[in-house]
């Protein structure tokens, strides 16, 4: 169980965050915090969350997607989904989020 790791960039004015690794209980909390301090320092960008490499997500990390939805809708910010692997696909599908949440099939379609 390693923890997911993140890498970001900033490209037109989007943050995009590259997940790779598990997202599951604790760590979710975890990349939580880091994706705001992220956020916190490029303030006027929405983000692109990147799934490509993940390996696993699982309902912990559905309640870290909708937190950083919800910080985001606040400062009126915008959250797209990219690359999300066929298990989160469907439980946002099971949970609705699908709706509610932006999704993208890559990162260049989601910019």
């Amino acid at each position: 169980m390693g923890h997911p790791e993140m890498e970001h960039e900033a490209i037109a004015k989007n943050l995009v965050i590259r997940l790779s690794g598990r997202v599951a209980g604790e760590a979710s909390i975890d990349l939580y915090r880091q994706v705001k301090t992220l956020l916190e320092k490029y303030q006027d960008l929405n983000l692109i969350l990147d799934f490509k490499k993940l390996e696993f997500i699982d309902s912990s990390g559905l309640g870290f997607l909708v937190a950083v939805n919800s910080t985001l809708l606040k400062q009126g910010r915008k959250l797209t989904l990219s690359t999300v692997p066929e298990n989160l696909m469907g439980l946002l599908k099971i949970t609705n989020l699908d709706r509610v949440l932006k999704i993208a099939p890559s990162v260049e379609k989601a910019l």
